[in-house]
């Protein structure tokens, strides 16, 4: 397992904050920012991951089966990230982590209002992407 891969699966889990202040549990909102909903599941942060560390180790990661620079300014969706991370699971749980650190804008069926099997379908035809703030 890389370093990168590492650091996501000591800093993130699939599943909803439970660091005892969020209220997110099914519907309701998450004051903490915390969770992030990826369609597929949810994933919340734990421990404490740094954008310091997570840039670092970006930058230093070497693509499983091509380079991708998702600082770059560009749309990555999450097959274009599994394959650079090595697994399209961890490539979410990598763009919830960048997210929830502040260094990503998540673009999502939600942002359509769709959910349900509407917006898995369109996640799952690669409408699941995050792209650096600022652009």
């Amino acid at each position: 397992m890389t370093d990168l891969a590492t650091f996501i699966m000591n800093n993130t889990e699939r599943g909803e904050c439970k660091c005892g202040a969020c209220i997110d549990v099914g519907d309701k909102p998450d004051p903490q920012g915390h969770t992030v909903d990826m369609v597929f599941f949810k994933a919340a942060k734990k421990n404490g991951a740094t954008a310091d560390e997570f840039k670092r180790l970006t930058a230093e990661h070497k693509g499983c089966f091509g380079d991708v620079d998702p600082f770059d300014g560009k749309e990555h969706n999450y097959m274009e990230l599994g394959g650079w991370i090595g697994d399209q699971g961890l490539a979410m749980q990598y763009m919830a982590l960048g997210v929830l650190l502040g260094e990503f804008n998540l673009l999502s069926p939600a942002m359509l209002g769709m959910e349900g099997p509407e917006a898995l379908q369109l996640a799952g035809m690669g409408l699941l992407s995050i792209q650096k703030k600022g652009n």
